[in-house]
């Protein structure tokens, strides 16, 4: 989505505009940032890859989901940690005052956090998203923005870049059933060949039936990993948006993730539904050895 986008019943929805800074869009941004400073601080160039960019920037109206999302952490300073880094740049690099009328996406996130010496491969399946793209990267020249399948490309993205390290972020649209399968299965081609990436999976979470079995199929696979799981509504609540949301780290280095638990824990105690109903659940997952 621009970063969280949940597909509507029917078919993959490809406009993130509609889940624009949602908590999904909160949560996998902070997981973000926080791998992005770990790996920065551990390579001196990094480069970022991305396989369903969006927008790049996105205008927040009068209503809408970011409303349960940044709008609960806009107007309260955080406590510190990844949450303020991530309020911080969002102010900096979006707008509002009172309330954020502009929130950016995770490639402006990516810039950001890299500098202007990082190079950024894009991908975005619809040609006028990717021209808004475009637009929005402000023709700088380390940014490459390419329309077509993201998925099918990241293998040879990752293998391509010459960078120290490289971090690659996967936020398909989940809009067809296969996509529980199809998406994994890239993500383990990719770790395969180019093992010493970072890869970031978002996926929704409105019960755990299948991100399980997404984790049960990389574990066969012989991937080894991390999921972190941020719920701000109960999964008993039936609703049409997002219960909650998860990230699956490859690759990710210690530091960021030891972060996310703090983070979770302020994102959750302003974000959730019903005022201290929330749950953050970090798990590993490791070989063919199963799911601790």
């Amino acid at each position: 989505m621009p970063a969280s986008r949940y597909a509507a019943a029917g078919g993959a929805d490809y406009s993130h505009r509609l889940h624009a800074g949602n908590v999904g869009d909160v949560w996998k941004h902070c997981v973000l940032i926080a791998v992005l400073r770990a790996v920065a601080a551990e390579a001196r160039h990094v480069a970022y890859v991305e396989t369903h960019a969006g927008d790049g920037r996105y205008r927040l109206h009068p209503t809408g989901e970011w409303t349960e999302g940044v709008g609960r952490l806009w107007a309260e300073p955080a406590r510190g940690g990844v949450v303020a880094d991530y309020l911080e740049l969002c102010r900096r690099l979006g707008a509002g005052d009172g309330r954020p009328t502009t929130y950016p996406g995770s490639p402006a996130f990516a810039r950001a956090v890299l500098g202007d010496d990082a190079e950024l491969g894009l991908r975005e399946q619809d040609q006028r998203t990717a021209e808004h793209l475009t637009a929005a990267a402000d023709a700088h020249p380390r940014t490459h923005v390419t329309v077509g399948d993201g998925i099918a490309a990241l293998d040879g993205a990752l293998h391509a870049t010459r960078a120290d390290a490289t971090v690659a972020l996967i936020d398909p649209s989940w809009g067809r059933k296969s996509d529980w399968q199809s998406v994994p299965d890239a993500l383990v081609r990719a770790s395969h060949r180019t093992p010493r990436a970072c890869v970031l999976l978002w996926y929704p979470v409105k019960s755990l039936t299948r991100p399980n079995a997404m984790m049960e199929r990389l574990v066969a696979a012989g991937v080894e990993g991390v999921a972190a799981e941020l719920v701000t509504t109960p999964l008993a609540h039936q609703r049409q948006r997002l219960n909650g949301s998860g990230v699956l780290l490859v690759g990710a280095p210690a530091a960021a993730v030891d972060a996310l638990g703090a983070a979770a824990a302020e994102i959750g105690g302003r974000c959730a539904t019903f005022p201290g109903t929330w749950s953050f659940r970090l798990r590993s997952f490791a070989g063919k050895h199963g799911i601790c």
